[in-house]
C-alpha cells in the first residue's frame, strides 16, 4: 500500500496566530534536510493587508546557523485578476532569486508553495542541510497566517518519521 504519511514528513513550522509576521520578520521553525531531496513550505494566509510581506528562504549547517539566502521555485494562488477569496488556481512554478517575492496583498485565503531542493541548500555554504523561511514584513500591520514544511523524496525510507526539527 502506498501510505503518503510514510514517505514524506509535516512539520508545523509556524502556528497560525493572528498578525503571524508583526514587524519583526516571520521566522519558521528550522528544518533539518538531512534525510531528505526536497522540502516544500506551504503558506497558508487568513486575512491580509495591502502591505505585502517578502518570502525568502535561508539556509544554514545547523538549527540556530540559517542566515544564507538562497533561491527557490514557487507556485501562488493568486493568479487570477482580481484575486478571488480562497482560490485555488495556482501560477506556473517560478524562479525566486535571493531576493525572495512580494506576496500579494489583501487576498484572504490565498495559498503559496515554496519548494526547496536540498541539493541547492548544499551548494550554498559547506555542510548546509538546515533550511528555514523568512517573512518579512514591510510594516507593523496584521497578517494571519501559518506555514506547513512538508519534507519528501527521502534518502533512506527507515528514516522518514525521524524528526525533523532540531
Amino acid at each position: 500500500m502506498n501510505v503518503w504519511s510514510e514517505k514524506n514528513h509535516v512539520v508545523n513550522a509556524v502556528i497560525p496566530v493572528a498578525d503571524a509576521w508583526d514587524a519583526a520578520p516571520g521566522i519558521s521553525d528550522i528544518v533539518n534536510m538531512e534525510n531528505y531531496r526536497s522540502l516544500t513550505f506551504i503558506v497558508a494566509c487568513g486575512a491580509t493587508t495591502a502591505v505585502l510581506p517578502t518570502i525568502t528562504v535561508l539556509a544554514g549547517n545547523a538549527n540556530d546557523s540559517c542566515t544564507q539566502v538562497i533561491t527557490f521555485k514557487y507556485r501562488k494562488s493568486v493568479t487570477i485578476a482580481p484575486p478571488l477569496q480562497g482560490s485555488d488556481v495556482f501560477s506556473a512554478l517560478t524562479d525566486a532569486t535571493t531576493s525572495g517575492f512580494a506576496m500579494t496583498a489583501t487576498v484572504v485565503g490565498a495559498t503559496y508553495i515554496i519548494e526547496v531542493d536540498a541539493a541547492v541548500v548544499a551548494a550554498a555554504g559547506t555542510n548546509f542541510d538546515h533550511v528555514r523561511l523568512n517573512v518579512l514584513q514591510n510594516a507593523d500591520t496584521a497578517q494571519t497566517a501559518c506555514v506547513i514544511a512538508i519534507l519528501s523524496e527521502p534518502r533512506y525510507a527507515q528514516d522518514v518519521l525521524a524528526t525533523a526539527i532540531d
